[in-house]
């Protein structure tokens, strides 16, 4: 390594710290001299190299950040979304449950009324007569059921 000599005006206090080291340490002023200026000079590199990359370093980690929070959020909106359908699908099954009891039960219902307008009116005008006053009420059932499906269809257009 070519060495070149340095002549320079320091403060005294910094001169007599390295005087004291010398004494101290037994090694010459100029390789502590040196030895000072090294670790300064690496200092005001590292403090340029941190300014200039510091910029960049930042960028990284916003960048880093943002993509974990983007997975974070992904992951909480797929969890809320598995959790709501579960429920979702809990009471889709117990609404659907009831309404297939209460269909169940509306038709029972109708059964037996039915077989007791028809036992009601067999004893009281006769079996013809409660034959003929089944199917007529049957086929007028029909007929307006038919014409609400059609009413339906018309307001859909």
């Amino acid at each position: 390594m070519i060495k070149k000599r340095l002549d320079a005006q320091i403060r005294a206090e910094n001169y007599d710290f390295i005087k004291a080291e010398s004494e101290q340490r037994g090694i010459p002023m100029n390789t502590i001299t040196d030895d000072l200026l090294t670790q300064a000079i690496a200092i005001k590199r590292g403090e340029v190299i941190e300014q200039q990359s510091l910029p960049v370093i930042r960028e990284i980690i916003q960048t880093e950040v943002r993509k974990g929070l983007a997975q974070q959020r992904q992951d909480i909106r797929e969890d809320m979304q598995l959790e709501f359908t579960n429920e979702f699908k809990a009471i889709s099954r117990a609404s659907d449950n009831r309404l297939a009891a209460l269909i169940v039960r509306t038709l029972r219902d109708s059964s037996i009324v039915r077989r007791l307008a028809y036992t009601i009116l067999s004893r009281s005008f006769g079996a013809d007569f409660a034959s003929k006053a089944y199917e007529d009420a049957k086929m007028k059932a029909g007929q307006e059921l038919a014409s609400r499906s059609k009413s339906k269809e018309g307001l859909e257009d």
